[in-house]
């Protein structure tokens, strides 16, 4: 949308072009505007000037890049910090779930070495508690660096506890009913996914649906079949645990966007929002 205004402001062509009139140091406040959809000053603009305003093209590009230098300083400083910390946050902890999930399996291949078979003679759980424990090995350099990699996975799952838990307290701190509907890791999630809360609130329900089933739901396009019953919000118990998940995901969703409202327009915890939508899912499910 910026980039359209600005070829309407400064002209297809740069070529017979006028001065422009309008202050040129509230051009970044309408690049903030167009970001947040928000189109108030276009009426009294196009009233004012037309719809092809322009500046002449000798100092159009320098003009772009001051306004693009206070309009990046503007988006953070009005940017809400706190959606930025758990955006942040999740982006780390999925980072962190890649990196585990590696490093266990390597781990697990080395550790089957000196004790063949035991994967298959083990479950998952058993095999990596047992792993953990170290090897059996009558070399002091084996054991030595075994024991150093078993440390550093420690370490990384203690990180991802520590992560875990931060992300849950700011969640409920700023973001209270998305938390207490979605949870504080697919609240997180869909924050990150519609880049902000703001976007959140403002997203139909039919959109929180199947957010994050992108390639499923082009796919179904191209192939002429039904498209996704739902995206991440499946990862809900209130969804994959249900049968009917299609309808299921739609109420989700619907609490979700309600919710995202809540917390954008008002920021308090709505217990009685909270405790009707609960006994919706227990009656639904």
């Amino acid at each position: 949308m910026i980039e359209i205004y600005w070829n309407r402001a400064v002209g297809i062509n740069g070529n017979k072009v006028e001065e422009f009139k309008f202050p040129k140091e509230n051009l970044s406040k309408i690049f903030y505007s167009i970001k947040n959809k928000d189109f108030t000053f276009l009426g009294e603009f196009y009233e004012k000037y037309g719809p092809y305003v322009v500046i002449k093209s000798g100092n159009a590009t320098d003009i772009l890049q001051k306004v693009l230098i206070d309009y990046g300083k503007m988006l953070i400083e009005r940017s809400n910090k706190s959606e930025m910390k758990v955006m942040e946050s999740i982006k780390f902890y999925h980072e962190l779930e890649k990196i585990m999930n590696d490093y266990k399996n390597h781990m697990q291949d080395w550790y089957e070495i000196f004790d063949p078979y035991s994967r298959y003679m083990l479950s998952e759980e058993k095999f990596l508690n047992k792993s953990l424990q170290g090897i059996n090995s009558p070399s002091p350099s084996d054991v030595s660096l075994y024991n150093e990699i078993t440390k550093n996975y420690k370490l990384l799952e203690d990180l991802k506890k520590r992560i875990e838990y931060y992300i849950e307290s700011t969640m409920k701190e700023n973001f209270p009913n998305l938390e207490g509907i979605a949870g504080p890791i697919l609240g997180s999630e869909l924050i990150l996914l519609t880049n902000g809360i703001r976007n959140l609130a403002n997203s139909p329900a039919s959109r929180i649906q199947i957010l994050g089933a992108g390639k499923a739901f082009y796919r179904a396009r191209k192939k002429n079949v039904p498209g996704p019953k739902h995206g991440i919000i499946f990862k809900h118990p209130f969804v994959h645990a249900s049968k009917d998940r299609g309808k299921n995901a739609r109420i989700l969703s619907g609490k979700i966007v309600i919710a995202a409202r809540i917390d954008y327009y008002s920021g308090k915890k709505d217990e009685y929002f909270l405790d009707n939508a609960k006994k919706s899912f227990s009656k639904t499910q």
